[in-house]
């Protein structure tokens, strides 16, 4: 009774599931071709996005924006020493 349950739930969640495998693959193209080059520029673009968004996350949580805006808003430097 419990495997007539239990085996499709497991058949459908195994079904359903996205792929993983999301990275696109370039060799399917000739090296020299300009598909093959743009392939790799996708590839690249997208791995630099991820980067980029990863690291702007990390800079936020450093604190040091608060920094950088703190000296941009004081007008003299006795502002900023004061706090």
């Amino acid at each position: 009774m419990k495997y007539k349950i239990i085996l499709p739930l497991i058949a459908l969640l195994v079904y359903f599931t996205p792929s993983f495998s999301d990275e696109i693959d370039c060799t399917q193209f000739k090296k020299l071709s300009a598909k093959y080059i743009e392939c790799n520029a996708a590839k690249l673009k997208e791995k630099t996005n991820e980067k980029v968004k990863s690291g702007k996350e990390k800079f936020e949580k450093s604190g040091i924006t608060d920094k950088i805006k703190k000296i941009k808003e004081s007008k003299t430097l006795s502002d900023l020493i004061k706090d």
